[in-house]
């Protein structure tokens, strides 16, 4: 997705979100080994979003999944 980030500059730049869409890879990555670890790891936000995405994506084309 490409989302707006405005800069403090005053002038808006673009840049673009990667979304892992596997959290178990995504943790296995950041070397998280398990509940705790990732509620204190500052990637929390992105695997929430990841989940959320999967989640809204199997809703909409179940069966693409």
């Amino acid at each position: 997705m490409q989302p707006w980030h405005e800069n403090i500059g005053k002038r808006q730049v673009k840049a673009p979100k990667i979304y892992l869409r596997d959290s178990g890879l995504l943790h296995n990555l950041l070397g998280l080994q398990d509940h705790f670890s990732l509620l204190g790891h500052p990637r929390l936000g992105a695997s929430w979003d990841g989940f959320a995405l999967e989640q809204v994506l199997h809703r909409v084309r179940p069966e693409q999944t």
